[in-house]
């Protein structure tokens, strides 16, 4: 299976390469907070590259704690995706995610169900139209997740001045090692603020802060985060 899967990306990787659209950058993180847990307890550096053919993409992201040790905590993912817009109501991505942490010190050739190397995601989002940009997230783990554990999360984006706010809510529906929870908890409460900031007339860093509440473990985080696009 794990070598099936290997010759897939690279067929797959090869494909997109002679006719799609390439993007890659990297995000600057004071903290990786992810879905309201906290990885590495300090700065990342988030390198990602994606192959993009109309609405299919497929990619590679990661996530890396620094200053680098060989203890820090380190996250390679893949993905890919299928995005697509319905007339009057609004946007859905279709994804898939496998999740790889080289820093757990496990083979990436390891794809058993239980314990490996990668724990694999499916999940769908939407985003409605204008008029009503709400948008709503539906993700479930399918491998290596004894509890199959799925989390769900809305979201409402509005405008203040030139920035754009977004308020999000994120709950699981049952007990979670994954996610940290005994039972259906509400994991991730967040405001986040977001513009653009204009270095010259053709190039801007988006910029970003967030606060985020875990009520399930009882902790807040305060996070500033900077994108490069190119």
């Amino acid at each position: 299976m794990k070598k099936n899967i290997l010759i897939l990306v690279v067929i797959v990787f090869t494909t997109f390469n002679s006719f799609a659209q390439l993007k890659f950058g990297a995000d600057i993180y004071s903290r990786y907070n992810w879905r309201g847990l906290d990885f590495g307890n300090a700065p990342a550096f988030q390198p990602s590259l994606a192959f993009t053919v109309g609405g299919f993409s497929i990619g590679a992201w990661g996530s890396y704690a620094f200053p680098t040790t060989t203890t820090t905590y380190a996250e390679n993912d893949l993905y890919a995706s299928y995005a697509f817009s319905i007339v009057s109501a609004g946007n859905f991505t279709l994804l898939f995610t496998d999740y790889y942490y080289p820093s757990a010190g496990i083979k990436f050739s390891d794809f058993e169900k239980n314990g490996g190397a990668h724990t694999m995601e499916a999940g769908v989002t939407y985003s409605g139209p204008e008029k009503f940009p709400i948008s709503l997230a539906l993700y479930l783990n399918i491998h290596n997740d004894v509890d199959n554990s799925s989390y769900i999360q809305i979201g409402y984006p509005f405008s203040v001045y030139d920035a754009t706010i977004t308020l999000a809510a994120g709950f699981v529906p049952s007990k979670s090692a994954y996610y940290v929870t005994n039972k259906a908890n509400l994991i991730n409460l967040n405001i986040t603020a977001a513009k653009s900031i204009a270095i010259t007339d053709k190039f801007s860093i988006p910029i970003n802060v967030s606060y985020i509440a875990n009520p399930a473990l009882d902790i807040t985080y305060l996070v500033f985060g900077a994108s490069f696009t190119f």
